[in-house]
């Protein structure tokens, strides 16, 4: 058995996640963290074989191996940049960046350097999912497609009163369609690849999109993404065609199960998880053997999808005239 030594920077709500799931792994050890405020990495510290505030610490310890990135989505870019610079495979937090020039030096650079830069995203290693887009060969021509993903935030209330974090700031590349809506984007884009046409239609409250819809065009059929972090919905992803529909019964983040209905059939219902953050031990499996395996060209096809969704994302931002 192969370890992974691992590297975290970053701090905020996720990290204790990712380090819960990678308990259940013998694979992973968790090395070191790094933060910008000692007394937050103070909650850590019996995690780690140690904490730093010297980011040089981490990028020339020789023991890590693989650096993952929790950081604001301003920051992603910047961060995986120095990790790949110091011979470091990275696993990078969604969104993976928010333009796609950024995206393609990362990406080019992990080729070059044959590293592996992994985008933490549940959707595309769900066995559900997986599931999902080969159900979806039963629907016919697809006609309608509609996501939504909304889930009120716990900082909204905070930022209506000017307490602004940064998932609410434009400096860091806050907003639904980042935080949220990118879960919709990458569950459709690996359903159906890239849309001829991209409109995003956002609320905006003190320069951010805190709710938003996400029009994509494939030509024959249309989709509807919407995400909120101002507002509480039911979450689904609903796919339409002229032989049935298939309903995938929570966020697009957890895949938890779905709901399949042939005109005319009985329905047919898979799957049974619920839990926010299960879905996190299939990417984290994934990563274990795309690094013991030293799988680049497995690594590098993911990160096409995650190129496309990239470019989604910068289409969406500049249709609405947002810019970060």
């Amino acid at each position: 058995m192969k370890k992974i030594h691992i590297g975290i920077l970053g701090s905020g709500f996720i990290v204790p996640v990712f380090i819960e799931i990678s308990k259940r792994y013998k694979q992973y050890h968790l090395r070191a963290i790094w933060g910008r405020h000692e007394e937050k990495l103070l909650t850590f510290k019996d995690e780690f074989d140690y904490y730093t505030t010297d980011l040089e610490r981490i990028l020339n310890d020789e023991e890590i191996d693989v650096v993952y990135i929790a950081l604001p989505n301003a920051l992603h870019y910047e961060y995986a940049l120095k990790a790949l610079q110091h011979d470091k495979h990275v696993i990078l937090e969604k969104p993976f960046t928010v333009y796609k020039k950024d995206a393609k030096k990362l990406i080019d650079l992990a080729k070059k350097k044959d590293l592996i830069l992994f985008e933490a995203i549940t959707t595309v290693h769900h066995p559900t999912y997986q599931r999902m887009v080969k159900e979806k060969e039963k629907l016919g021509d697809i006609k309608l497609v509609c996501a939504n993903f909304s889930q009120q935030s716990r900082r909204y209330q905070r930022f209506k009163n000017g307490d602004l974090t940064p998932v609410f700031t434009k400096e860091m590349a806050g907003g639904a369609l980042l935080d949220l809506n990118v879960y919709n984007i990458h569950f459709l884009a690996g359903m159906f690849g890239k849309p001829k046409t991209v409109q995003y239609y956002p609320n905006m409250e003190k320069g951010i999109d805190t709710s938003g819809i996400l029009m994509m065009d494939y030509g024959t059929f249309k989709v509807s993404s919407i995400a909120g972090k101002d507002c509480q919905g039911d979450n689904f992803v609903l796919i339409e065609g002229e032989k049935g529909s298939l309903r995938c019964n929570t966020t697009a983040s957890r895949c938890g199960n779905y709901t399949l209905q042939i005109n005319g059939g009985k329905t047919v219902s898979y799957g049974k998880e619920y839990d926010e953050f299960n879905g996190w031990k299939y990417e984290l499996k994934r990563f274990i053997e795309l690094y013991e395996k030293n799988d680049l060209e497995k690594a590098q096809e993911y990160n096409k999808e995650t190129l496309l969704v990239v470019e989604i994302l910068e289409k969406a931002l500049a249709s609405a005239g947002l810019h970060y």
